[in-house]
């Protein structure tokens, strides 16, 4: 029984994910992909990266990173600056421009997601707010 139930909630989860990202898709308008835009919403949170941490952080290889972060770069969403305490070292930091597009992306993001929780109860949105931090934690862990 808890079996498929646990199967049911996966297919579940599996469902909503591939809707979020194909609606994320539809908000971005072709105008950056969802890698860059990850990065950007990482830049908006803890401006000042290397390139290295974001290849860390993407699992993906350096030219990669530069490769992403070069379109956001020319798109004048992000800049890159020397880190002052390893001049080796290159952060990339979110511009104005970048900050202004971040919203704009966070108020789509309102716009879909409006009215998605009127039906439920103040005790199931807890339930889901408890849900979803342990479901949050355990794919954290796995990275």
């Amino acid at each position: 029984m808890k079996l498929d139930k646990q199967e049911t909630l996966s297919t579940l989860f599996a469902n909503q994910m591939l809707t979020v990202v194909a609606s994320y898709a539809k908000l971005l308008e072709s105008e950056i992909t969802a890698p860059q835009y990850y990065m950007l919403q990482t830049l908006a949170r803890e401006d000042g990266m290397t390139v290295s941490q974001f290849a860390s952080l993407l699992d993906v290889s350096l030219p990669a990173v530069t490769n992403l972060s070069n379109k956001l770069v020319s798109k004048g969403y992000a800049e890159r600056e020397m880190s002052e305490a390893d001049r080796r070292q290159v952060l990339l930091r979110i511009t104005d421009a970048g900050r202004a597009f971040e919203k704009r992306m966070l108020d789509k993001y309102k716009e879909l997601t409006s009215g998605m929780w009127d039906g439920f109860s103040d005790t199931e949105m807890d339930l889901l707010i408890e849900a979803y931090r342990k479901m949050s934690a355990h794919l954290q862990s796995k990275i």
